[in-house]
């Protein structure tokens, strides 16, 4: 069916009215993608601005009247294009659907539309003393329906799962316009298949994500961050396990090379180092202790310490530092969240992937390996949450090389790479989806069977495939 645009932009103006509809070329390029360049053209044929459920429902309706496909869109924060409008979709920004509803303290629920950010979700969440644990560095402008659609996964999986385990309810629009309320703040609701899983994940091809009711728990009593430096991969994988062992609330193990300390201090323009000489790889770890006074913070640092001190004795550890304040613990995080915006200047290729954390070390000798062998003029830099085995694989682009000439020999990479995450029996996408950029890849991690049910759940929920279309797999 083609589409009749200006009969679609008239509808939907007329039933919306003045300040809901844009479509200057400017309003369109902004809307139409998300942070993933992946070469596609941005061709939105309008964007919606919503305020109500009501008015979501009535867009979507008219837009299935017309023929006319929709590509959801929350913060854009996204890293795979599913939030990415090629070929005349209407862009249905969910932007103004923006309130925290209520937080129930007794119940640790929390009900929002799903236009807010993560940080204002854990802002309300704080000032009812409990906590949405879901953490990642882009939560200022991510917002919560994104994060279901994606399922994201942040900085403390290790310690509190990822967005799927938080969800208690939610509100979807069908593609038929058709409202679904499914779980609210319900903890026992055993009546058959749970719905609410489907659309966490499915990056707006099964719905649209309007509102959401949300699990929230307590706060830690107090936290202990430290920064350690290690001589290889597998002594990381190493300590890993001796703090695993020893009697700690691990919350958070990430990981970074030097090369990513390296960017973040050059981005800071800051000549601090965290320790007095490099080393090959780092690990960012927090740990909680059971109160917050500082006798108890003292001895979860001593605690650590120990563990530490065991993991040098083995070998395993060159060095560490323990923050002796929140100031000094928020400044060792910020090592590890400054990384991807010190990348950003090198426009670089990423890929997210995971693995059994036992696979972690084997998967990034070979990975760079490969690299050096396939691309030797482009660094290959990696950070990532260990703890949950996924890693963050970053190709940085030559200022001698033209954009699209990199693009071109990172993706004629990627089919290696991916044959590769298999090979460890890793996933190739852990947390950001996988949209457009890894549509055409995503057999290295589905079966075939697998996806005739996909496409099965696709036909069912959205007969005519109006929903973020081309996104996850082709439906042809």
């Amino acid at each position: 069916m083609t589409v009749d645009v200006g009969r679609l932009r008239s509808r939907l103006h007329e039933a919306l009215g003045d300040g809901r509809l844009r479509d200057e070329p400017d309003d369109l390029a902004y809307y139409g993608a998300d942070r993933c360049r992946g070469g596609w053209p941005v061709r939105p044929s309008a964007v919606v601005l919503p305020r109500t459920i009501a008015e979501v429902q009535e867009t979507v309706r008219i837009c299935a009247e017309l023929g006319a496909p929709i590509v959801p869109s929350g913060g854009r924060t996204g890293l795979a294009g599913a939030a990415t409008a090629t070929d005349g979709e209407v862009v249905l920004s969910l932007e103004r659907l923006s309130r925290v509803l209520e937080v129930d303290r007794d119940g640790r629920t929390l009900r929002t539309e799903s236009g807010a950010t993560l940080q204002a979700v854990q802002e309300a969440a704080s000032e009812a003393g409990l906590m949405y644990p879901v953490d990642y560095a882009s939560k200022g402008s991510a917002q919560i329906g994104g994060s279901l659609a994606t399922n994201a996964g942040g900085v403390k999986v290790i310690r509190y799962g990822l967005t799927r385990d938080w969800v208690s309810g939610m509100k979807v629009v069908l593609a038929s316009g058709e409202l679904l309320d499914l779980g609210g703040a319900l903890v026992k609701n055993n009546t058959g298949y749970d719905l609410r899983q489907l659309f966490i994940g499915s990056e707006g091809t099964l719905g649209v994500i309007v509102e959401v009711t949300l699990r929230l728990c307590a706060p830690p009593a107090g936290t202990v961050v430290a920064l350690a430096a290690v001589p290889s991969d597998r002594a990381l994988l190493e300590l890993f396990g001796i703090l695993r062992r020893a009697p700690l609330t691990l919350a958070a193990f990430e990981c970074f090379d030097h090369g990513c300390v390296a960017e973040v201090r050059h981005h800071r323009g800051s000549a601090d180092a965290p320790f007095a000489e490099e080393h090959p790889v780092y690990a960012l770890i927090e740990v909680e202790s059971s109160a917050g006074d500082e006798a108890t913070l003292e001895a979860t640092r001593d605690q650590l310490m120990e563990a530490l001190a065991d993991a040098q004795e083995a070998e395993v550890l060159a060095d560490a530092v323990l923050a002796q304040t929140p100031a000094q613990g928020r400044g060792l995080w910020a090592l590890r969240e400054d990384i991807s915006e010190s990348l950003h200047r090198y426009t670089p290729f990423k890929a997210d992937v995971s693995f059994p954390v036992a696979e972690v070390a084997a998967f990034l000798e070979a990975f760079r390996a490969r690299v050096a062998a396939r691309l030797p003029e482009i660094r290959a830099l990696v950070f990532g949450h260990v703890g949950d085995g996924n890693l963050h694989l970053n190709l940085l682009r030559p200022d001698a090389l033209e954009l699209e000439d990199f693009l071109a020999r990172c993706h004629s990479f990627e089919d290696e790479l991916f044959a590769l995450v298999r090979e460890h029996r890793g996933s190739i996408s852990a947390e950001h989806g996988i949209g457009l950029l890894k549509r055409d890849h995503l057999h290295y991690s589905r079966t075939p069977a697998e996806l005739e049910i996909m496409r099965g759940i696709k036909a069912v929920l959205d007969p005519a495939g109006l929903l973020n279309p081309g996104k996850i797999f082709r439906l042809g």
